[in-house]
């Protein structure tokens, strides 16, 4: 899976190691900011079927096809699927602010927000923070697989989840 590739506004393009570790996955999962659908097709002609959701960089084309969120089965487990920036909330950048501030942590408001999007799902793949994070909330396995896109501060990353029908986890791939 991976999230904030950002293809072309901050990288060329797609790390050449994706083809190394994405060989022989069932699925990828995109948690947004991907910028423009011929992303989405690369790795759909050069993988396997890419489920993706919309992220708040995205092109206006790619937002006509992308979902806000999603939830995909995989052996009998529920993956909910989202960008997680906070631009639905009701109360704006302020309030979200503020509720991280309150709450511990700089991305506090974030891991609450998206377990907030989904009921009844065993994990929640997200992204928009470019920070990787693999943990269990509430009983939900969180993970966010970093961003592709190198930015200040983090080494660009993608991640691997593992399901089956008795245990989920994941682990990431820095490139």
């Amino acid at each position: 899976m991976l999230a904030d590739t950002h293809i072309p506004d901050l990288t060329p393009s797609l790390p050449p190691l994706i083809e190394e570790v994405f060989r022989g996955l069932d699925i990828i999962l995109h948690a947004g900011d991907i910028c423009r659908l011929d992303t989405l097709q690369q790795l759909e002609d050069n993988f396997t079927i890419t489920i993706a959701v919309a992220g708040e960089t995205d092109s206006s084309e790619a937002k006509k096809y992308l979902e806000d969120k999603r939830v995909v089965r995989c052996a009998n487990r529920s993956i909910g699927i989202i960008h997680g920036d906070h631009k639905k909330r009701p109360d704006g950048w302020w309030g979200a602010l503020r509720r991280r501030l309150m709450r511990g942590g700089p991305y506090e408001g974030l891991y609450r927000y998206v377990l907030d999007q989904f009921d009844g799902v065993d994990c929640i793949v997200f992204g928009h923070s470019h920070r990787p994070y693999i943990k269990m909330r509430s009983g939900i396995l969180l993970f966010n697989p970093g961003a592709v896109a190198p930015t200040p501060g983090s080494r660009p990353s993608v991640g691997i989840l593992d399901v089956d029908q008795r245990t989920i986890a994941g682990r990431i791939v820095y490139m």
